[in-house]
């Protein structure tokens, strides 16, 4: 009988780690899954699409990475998924610190212990198209230069420039997607779509929705695709890194005003707290130029804005 391949998603209690782990289960792959909580709270995503009961799962601290190293040297697995950190571009003004130490420090720790005992494990890092903050070009792509302007996509610079490193200089099998925002019912709360789609479904009376600066455009794709893209990324034959977007922006605006008519909620509903809610150096204009991963990995986004609006409207997980 052929050995299952096994695979670690550091993260995987997340909208992307949930959706992963379902793709390589249904690739037979046996999943170990390291989370900062069990709290079943926490574990509602990989219950909701039925893989919760499928997985091995196993509790760390980002001060102490030495479970996950533990587990590397006993189980020895092929591939390894980092998806874990703070995400929150608005949060990492505040905690700037804390994102720089919860996006870099176990991944750090990962690429330095394969570099000195594994150096075949398939190593995995997600990156944002934060990374390329404000620029006169809309559309970025692999050979753009990082100009980040946010504590976050400063982490996430330093992230890829590290997996780069040690895949350059290590020969370690590290790879990093570029990603660009994408959704599903499984986004967190925090996140602007969810935060839209949850007062629609839970309306209360005469009360508004506040949104910051809703003129922003962004890339805007489906989770479930671009999970298939970070597998596709881990298991090329090409060490490269890759940008993962739609190739198509769209703005806020145009993404309330579709979901307030879709539900027949009059848009007077939303408020703009401008002052108060945008961000320092908000970018204008984000999108994501995904030609390369077409080209090398034949992958390409298919499904569209106004049909991710509607999964979403309709809780739809596929």
């Amino acid at each position: 009988m052929k050995k299952k391949k096994i695979a670690f998603i550091i993260g995987i209690t997340g909208q992307d780690g949930s959706y992963l782990t379902a793709l390589l289960l249904k690739k037979s792959y046996k999943v170990i899954g390291y989370t900062r909580s069990l709290n079943k709270n926490n574990l509602l995503n990989l219950k909701r699409i039925g893989v919760l009961k499928r997985v091995q799962l196993i509790k760390y601290s980002e001060n102490q990475p030495f479970s996950i190293l533990k587990s590397i040297k006993k189980n020895i697995p092929n591939e390894i998924y980092f998806l874990a950190g703070q995400s929150s571009v608005k949060k990492s003004f505040n905690e700037p610190i804390n994102t720089y130490y919860s996006n870099i420090n176990i991944l750090f720790s990962i690429l330095e212990y394969c570099r000195q005992n594994n150096n075949h494990i398939k190593i995995y890092n997600s990156s944002s198209t934060d990374c390329f903050g404000n620029s006169k070009k809309i559309f970025q792509n692999e050979k753009d230069t990082f100009k980040p302007e946010s504590p976050y996509g400063n982490s996430k610079a330093f992230g890829f420039w590290l997996t780069k490193f040690y895949r350059e200089k290590y020969n370690l099998n590290s790879k990093s997607g570029i990603l660009s925002n994408h959704e599903s019912p499984l986004r967190n709360k925090n996140f602007v779509l969810k935060k839209i789609i949850n007062f629609v479904k839970n309306k209360k009376k005469n009360q508004p929705l506040y949104l910051g600066d809703t003129s922003v455009y962004r890339d805007w794709g489906w989770a479930p695709e671009f999970v298939e893209a970070i597998y596709k990324i881990n298991n090329s034959k090409s060490k490269k890194d890759y940008v993962v977007g739609t190739g198509k922006i769209v703005s806020l605006n145009y993404i309330v005003k579709k979901i307030f008519k879709l539900t027949f909620v009059n848009k007077k509903f939303l408020k703009t707290r401008i002052a108060k809610s945008l961000r320092p150096q908000e970018i204008r204009k984000m999108g994501a130029d995904a030609s390369q991963i077409k080209k090398d990995l034949h992958w390409q986004a298919k499904i569209k804005i106004n049909q991710i609006i509607n999964k979403l409207l309709n809780n739809e997980l596929y």
